[in-house]
């Protein structure tokens, strides 16, 4: 049995005739370059650029140019988030051989996800350009905008990001019915395991090629890699997007602690890998800390519940052995 959401469908439209309108740039604190004109007084209402010039205001003109350039900007990045969307619903369609009702209301909810997706790319956007225009004449202003080229601001694959929101995860579960879902979902987990099989296939036929691992010592490392793969391949195909050189195939083991390499490795294979994979340092010194962290965040948690158990155990009544 099918469910729709009038909420959900709704919200989709609502989103997307926010970016026909303009509206988004006001929820995002983007003067609508449309409302500004000549060069009168600066705007009190303007925002403040944090870390241009102490946080100082910028002239009308000047902020208006900004916005034109990253309001041309938008219209491409959306584009390409929309049309990423419509090869998510053609999948959908085909695996679940969706009714033309059903389509309908994807394509609606696609809009919202593709627009709230943006949410990012427009601050990001605005703390680029803004800062590095601190100061800049009109004239000057608009040769720097034209040289500068296109920036990715969402990543080497932002335009995926609507599909991993709620909005669309809610819109599906909604949409589609129960088997539908279940079907889709099969296939979306099959996909993971099959990208995190190959991926470390690579990684280690590359370490291997460069280290030279006895059997044994093979089997372990594929090990690491295969974890490290599981919790970090999103994260690396967002950094590094989908060309990947081999210091960065093989940087997959420094996600292990060094300890747990060097129990592994010779201490050349240990030297070796390290000075070849040095460029990756700080993303995995980063995930390193991160996961320290976070296992214990874990622990702390777990001995208050295990506290806390206790404590009640003890001011539970003893009771009486029955005679």
């Amino acid at each position: 049995m099918k469910f729709h959401s009038p909420f959900l469908l709704l919200s989709g439209l609502f989103l997307f005739s926010f970016s026909q309108t303009g509206i988004v740039r006001a929820q995002l604190n983007e003067p609508d370059p449309r409302a500004i004109v000549g060069d009168g007084p600066v705007n009190p209402e303007l925002p403040v650029v944090e870390g241009v010039a102490g946080g100082e205001r910028m002239s009308e003109p000047l902020s208006a140019q900004i916005s034109q350039h990253i309001l041309k900007l938008a219209e491409g990045e959306r584009d390409k988030r929309l049309k990423f969307m419509a090869v998510v619903i053609d999948d959908v369609a085909r695996l679940c051989e969706l009714d033309p009702s059903q389509q309908e209301d994807l394509q609606l909810a696609a809009k919202g996800a593709a627009e709230r997706s943006m949410k990012d790319w427009h601050t990001q956007a605005e703390r680029y350009f803004r800062t590095r225009l601190d100061g800049a004449d009109r004239d000057a202003a608009k040769e720097m905008l034209e040289g500068m080229g296109s920036v990715n601001f969402g990543g080497n694959r932002s335009e995926e990001e609507g599909e991993s929101l709620d909005v669309w995860k809610d819109t599906i579960k909604t949409v589609l019915t129960a088997e539908q879902v279940n079907r889709y979902e099969d296939v979306l987990d099959q996909r993971q395991l099959d990208r995190i099989e190959a991926f470390t296939l690579m990684s280690v036929t590359t370490l291997d090629s460069f280290l030279r691992f006895t059997p044994k010592q093979k089997s372990k490392i594929n090990d690491l890699v295969h974890e490290a793969t599981t919790a970090y391949l999103d994260d690396v195909q967002r950094y590094w997007g989908d060309y990947f050189e081999r210091g960065m195939l093989m940087s997959l083991a420094n996600a292990a602690e060094e300890n747990e390499l060097r129990a592994i490795l010779t201490e050349d294979q240990y030297d070796r890998l390290k000075e070849e994979t040095a460029n990756f340092d700080h993303f995995w010194d980063q995930k390193r800390r991160l996961k320290r962290a976070k296992e214990k965040a874990a622990l702390r948690r777990a001995e208050k519940a295990e506290e806390e158990t206790y404590k009640e155990q003890e001011a539970a009544p003893v009771k009486e052995p029955v005679q």
